[in-house]
This record gives structure tokens, C-alpha cells and sequence, in this order.
């Protein structure tokens, strides 16, 4: 297999999906790089994007699971300040990883393309996450070596809207991106330029052929347009823990008897986890994932029931600090948080897990004589459960 084809099936003529996946975190040009530039804008290097485009990787080859497009195909860029192999979670066989210039980069592009076009019910998934930059519709997404043209700095980075636009004579019908980057403004980058460039594209623009069946196509973004994202140092992205976390159960709903995740639920629950100040922490609410355009399909099968978060509090938040909460299946105890251990950093947090799918039955205990219960039914998005003094 070519550097960045970590998993590739034999092309059995049936629809499958095909994923391009890329991890920017080593800029050599950047804040902190061998070579950097005089002025990158405030830009420098990352820990996270190698650590998510690993983890997303992982979950396409172990857990992804939709029958009627089961997975064809992974390619895997990655630039990190440790370049490793990539260890398939099921094979246990290593791959070696292409760096994710943009050489390397357009190249897997044009391969990912030709894949996807053998099939009108292909789908293609794709994911960056690295440095990011936008002004308007236009946004750069950095490989590696930007910067390394002095002249042209954005030759170094790939043309998000091109892409996309080019991908309207693909075949594949439908079409998924993830992108986990900034959505700022560079003056240092695309305003500078004084044109629309925002990158480079191996994919000539174009209509949708007339006879190809419509192109549902989504871009999900990690950011509102005009906003940073914010990178957790040495772990994954928060934007690609809340879609892994999604994808696990919380995006999922079973209206016809088994759980599935389709493309409007994965938004609300990534919305969630974003909001959500035991997840997100300190930008709880202040990164805000978004969309382009949202058409309605499933992406996903789960094996079994989801697992589902689960948010436990008093009446009064106060009162988080002194209770001693219990989590119980069946009458026997799953869960327990003893009094005082919600931690210094916000002793007023409510109890925050993770359950599958059922019955269960919560208690707050403050005292012998203040006991307070409640029987919920766990199911996703999320479930609060407040207790209250009877």
C-alpha cells in the first residue's frame, strides 16, 4: 500500500465508504519549528491534531459499521513531533504514515477522489485537524510546510472550498467532512494576499455531472465561521472527543428498533458536549460547532446500546459538594461518588457519567434523614437527573 493507505478492500463493485484522514501538528515554519518565519501570524506548533486524526482513524477501522457501506478504505497523513507507525486496532499490523505536506496531501486527495468515483453510493468521509484560517467562504487548511514558499506561503495549504467544489464530479453521493481547525482571519495570510487564493486543489472546479443522482454533501466544522478552536495540549481535540463521544451513543436514536446515528443527531450531540462545562471545561459554550449545509442520512450502526451521558445534581447546586451520589441497575449498585469528591476546581458540579441504554435508579444522600431518589430512563442525547429534597 501506498505511505498514506492504511486500510484498502478489493474493489468488489458494491458501495463502501472511503476516508481521508489528516493530522497537522509539526509546523516547521511556525512558533517553535526548525525554520520559522519572522512572523506566523501567532500561529505554532500543535500536540493535538495527530493525537484525534489517530483516535479517528482507530474508530473507522474498529468501530465503524454501516452495512450498506461498509469501509473500502483509509488513508492516514499525519505531522507530529514523534512520527510513529500506525498500529491497526484489529490487525495489530503497523503501517507506515506519509507526512502530511501538501504535496503528499493533494496526492491522497486525487487517490481519495478516483476511490469514491467507482460508485454513485460511495461515501466519502474526510477529516482535518491542524491550523486553520478563513476570511469569508475561503478557508486554508495548513499541511506542514506552509510557509516554505516565502513568495506564496499558501501553496502550502489546501483550498477547503476547492475541495469541496471539486468533489461535485465525484461519483460518491454522499460526502462527509470534518473539519477541526480555526476559522479566524490570518493578516498574515489569506487578507494579505489581496485575492480569493486560499490554497492549492488537485480537483478542478465544476457542475455535478446531469447524470449522477444528487450529491448530499456536509461539512462540519469544529468552530463558527470567523472563530479559533481550542486544542487540548497532548490530548484529543475537544471537537473530536465530543464526535467520538457522539458516535458511541449519544448521537444515536432506535425509531425503527436499532440504534443508529444519522447526520442531524451527530450535530446536536456534538453541540452538547461542546456546552457542556464537565466536558469542555472553561470554553464551555465559547467553541460552537456548526455546519454548511445539514441533508438527513444515516451514518452509522451502533453493535449494541448506546452509552449515554449522564448529568446528577441536587436541587441546589450547593448541595453537590455534600451529597454522596449512588447510580443503581437492577437494585445493584453501579456507580457511587463519595461526598466532597466533585473536586477544589468546581465543588458545585454536578455528577458527570456515562451509562447504556436502561433503567437505572439515582440517590442523593446528604444525611440519614435526607435521602432523595429518582428511577430515569437513560437514553440519548443526555440525561440530567436532578434530585429533590421530598
Amino acid at each position: 500500500m501506498a505511505g498514506s493507505v492504511i486500510h484498502l478492500e478489493e474493489d468488489t463493485g458494491l458501495p463502501c465508504t472511503h476516508a481521508l484522514v489528516i493530522g497537522v501538528g509539526k509546523y516547521p515554519h511556525l512558533a517553535g519549528g526548525e525554520a520559522p518565519v519572522a512572523d506566523p501570524d501567532g500561529m505554532r506548533q500543535l500536540s493535538s491534531p495527530p493525537l484525534s486524526a489517530r483516535a479517528l482513524a482507530n474508530w473507522l477501522l474498529a468501530e465503524y459499521n454501516d452495512p450498506t457501506r461498509p469501509l473500502g478504505s483509509v488513508a492516514l497523513l499525519l505531522s507530529e513531533e514523534q512520527p510513529a507507525p500506525f498500529t491497526d486496532p484489529r490487525t495489530h499490523t503497523a503501517h507506515d504514515v506519509d507526512a502530511a505536506t501538501i504535496d503528499n496531501i493533494l496526492a491522497a486527495v486525487t487517490a481519495w477522489f478516483d476511490r469514491g468515483d467507482s460508485h454513485v453510493d460511495n461515501r466519502l468521509v474526510f477529516y482535518f485537524c491542524g491550523h486553520g484560517v478563513s476570511q469569508g467562504d475561503d478557508m486554508a487548511l495548513l499541511a506542514a510546510d506552509i510557509f516554505a514558499d516565502r513568495h506564496n506561503p499558501l501553496n502550502g495549504a489546501l483550498d477547503f472550498a476547492a475541495l469541496m467544489n471539486g468533489l461535485k464530479r465525484c461519483k460518491a453521493g454522499q460526502q462527509v467532512f470534518f473539519v477541526d481547525a480555526c476559522r479566524s482571519n490570518s493578516d498574515v495570510l489569506i487578507e494579505s494576499s489581496g485575492t480569493r487564493f486560499a490554497g492549492r486543489s488537485p480537483l478542478g472546479a465544476g457542475s455535478r455531472p446531469l447524470d449522477l443522482p444528487r450529491r448530499f454533501h456536509i461539512p462540519y466544522y469544529a468552530t463558527l465561521a470567523g472563530d479559533r478552536s481550542h486544542a487540548r495540549p497532548g490530548q484529543v481535540s475537544l471537537f473530536t472527543e465530543a464526535l467520538l463521544r457522539s458516535l458511541a451513543g449519544a448521537a444515536s436514536d432506535d425509531p425503527e428498533g436499532d440504534w443508529r446515528v444519522n447526520t442531524a443527531h451527530l450535530l446536536e450531540a456534538i453541540d452538547h458536549f461542546m456546552h457542556q462545562p464537565q466536558f469542555a471545561g472553561a470554553v464551555a459554550g465559547v467553541q460552537v460547532p456548526s455546519v454548511g449545509e445539514l441533508p438527513v442520512f444515516v451514518l452509522h450502526e451502533l453493535p449494541g446500546p448506546p452509552v449515554v451521558p449522564v448529568y446528577v445534581g441536587c436541587e441546589r447546586a450547593q448541595e453537590n459538594a455534600e451529597a454522596e451520589f449512588v447510580c443503581r441497575e437492577g437494585g445493584h449498585e453501579r456507580l457511587r461518588r463519595p461526598a466532597g469528591a466533585s473536586g477544589e476546581a468546581d465543588p458545585e458540579s454536578e455528577w458527570a457519567i456515562e451509562l447504556r441504554f436502561g433503567e437505572y435508579d439515582f440517590e442523593a444522600r446528604l444525611g440519614d434523614q435526607d435521602v432523595r431518589t429518582k428511577s430515569i430512563t437513560v437514553r440519548p442525547v443526555f440525561r440530567r437527573v436532578q434530585l429533590v429534597k421530598p
